[in-house]
């Protein structure tokens, strides 16, 4: 940690995304709750989640090619200030009143655009940040930072929702990314590590593909992260309709839940930095964790149990998704790089909008309940699935025994 820390852009850049990365935590959970509170209706929620999302599903694996194509952090100047003057409008909006919830959902399609070229080109910029010896200490420290935002987030979006409203947590968020672009626009250029290989040229895309699909160990990780980036991760969704219809808790309430599964994150991330990188075994437990505790949170009715279970969430979730991302950065060759993780954010979050929509539907007709648990039982069947293809199919590629 102390060896990555020491690399001068690395820290810019981790620093930058600590501040922004906490601001925009605190608008997930703000935005949330106003859709709910204005709307009234689960399927509404789920249908503004999967707008927000949309964006990533449609063009996160162009958004690759061009990551690969043009200097990265130029690219990331362009996202982190089109998310800003998002959640800048989208503060005067409910500050001025009520807004609608068309309003909200082009806001949020804006943010999901913003989304679709930021993150690939983040998973991608990594290695240029501190070179290919320290990124596996890289990828811990982002993963650490991406859940202790999301710990500090989660929870001071609650308590600011309660106390300043909507419109003030989206309007520091709009503030927040002013330490983003500060720390891109500080960066020394001469001193980032110039990707090996060549540009992709006009058949991009599709070589990213065939490389995918002609490499077990990827195509392993980005099927089961279809799997569990459908129903496993709607937290949006789901962890609001348990805190009004479950837990019968307000805004701090809803705050905490989402407060308890960002410690958990932070725990895990620190974990993972000790214990390094793991492989398909500390992976898919990880993921069945994640799936028995969706189970346990749709049959609680206790709130100190549910903000335990949303702990173990958290540890479980970010355990899983660090170690797929280990797992690819690992395995891919740099001039790949922007493609395949595009990938892999598309089928993390790029599924959202499939299991968000259906997450709200379901919650509507048969109640938050029932609904998470199906997720869950979803979740630890479709890895077991795959596991046991990938076993099977594994068998079947050994030559025979003499």
């Amino acid at each position: 940690m102390v060896r990555v820390l020491g690399v001068r852009n690395f820290a810019f850049f981790w620093t930058g995304q600590l501040v922004s990365g906490t601001g925009t935590w605190m608008q997930t959970v703000a935005m949330a709750w106003l859709v709910l509170q204005i709307s009234h209706s689960p399927g509404i929620l789920g249908t503004v989640t999967m707008l927000q999302f949309l964006p990533m599903m449609l063009f996160t694996l162009p958004a690759g090619v061009v990551a690969d194509r043009v200097p990265k952090r130029g690219l990331l100047i362009a996202t982190q200030s089109l998310a800003a003057l998002q959640a800048l409008v989208l503060g005067i909006l409910t500050l001025l009143g009520t807004p609608q919830i068309w309003e909200l959902a082009v806001l949020a399609v804006v943010l999901g655009l913003s989304n679709a070229f930021n993150n690939p080109t983040q998973q991608a910029f990594l290695p240029e940040l501190t070179g290919h010896d320290l990124l596996p200490d890289a990828v811990a420290m982002n993963s650490l930072q991406f859940n202790g935002t999301r710990m500090i987030g989660f929870a001071l979006g609650g308590i600011a929702l309660a106390e300043l409203s909507a419109a003030g947590v989206f309007l520091i968020n709009a503030a927040s990314f002013a330490a983003s672009l500060a720390a891109l626009l500080l960066m020394r250029p001469a001193e980032l590590h110039a990707p090996a290989g060549q540009r992709p040229g006009h058949h991009a895309l599709r070589e990213g593909l065939t490389y995918t699909r002609r490499t077990p160990a990827v195509v392993f990780v980005l099927a089961s992260l279809a799997v569990v980036g459908t129903f496993g991760f709607n937290w949006p969704v789901a962890a609001p309709l348990m805190a009004q219809d479950l837990l019968d808790v307000g805004a701090v309430g809803f705050g905490a839940l989402m407060g308890a599964f960002g410690a958990g994150s932070l725990v895990a991330g620190a974990g993972l930095i000790l214990l390094g990188p793991g492989g398909r075994r500390r992976m898919v437990t990880a993921g069945a964790v994640l799936a028995l505790v969706l189970i346990a949170l749709g049959i609680s009715r206790s709130y100190p149990a549910s903000l335990a279970l949303m702990a173990v969430a958290g540890i479980s979730g970010t355990v899983y998704t660090t170690t797929a991302n280990s797992s690819l950065q690992a395995i891919v060759p740099d001039r790949l790089r922007g493609r395949v993780m595009s990938l892999f954010v598309l089928l993390m979050a790029g599924t959202t909008p499939i299991g968000a929509t259906l997450l709200g539907w379901g919650a509507d007709a048969f109640g938050i309940s029932a609904t998470t648990i199906a997720f869950g039982a979803v979740t630890a069947v479709g890895l077991g699935a795959l596991l046991l293809h990938h076993r099977l199919a594994s068998r079947r590629a050994q030559p025979p025994v003499a």
